[in-house]
């Protein structure tokens, strides 16, 4: 099966209420956080959330108010 990325942020809370918000619906996710932890907020970087293909249009929805 195929991910597609959802939701990227380089917010550490604003990724903690998006993971809230899918566990809370039971979508599953997968994250990649692409944030270097020695230089946190330094380099940049960001956290992404990926979801099944088939759960896209349903996250999606559910994160909009988080945009």
């Amino acid at each position: 099966m195929s991910r597609q990325k959802i939701y990227s942020t380089d917010s550490r809370v604003q990724i903690m209420d998006a993971k809230h918000i899918l566990d809370e619906a039971s979508v599953n996710y997968f994250e990649i956080n692409k944030m270097d932890t020695s230089h946190a907020g330094i380099l940049g970087g960001s956290i992404e959330l990926h979801v099944e293909e088939a759960d896209v249009e349903k996250a999606v929805t559910l994160l909009k108010s988080l945009k």
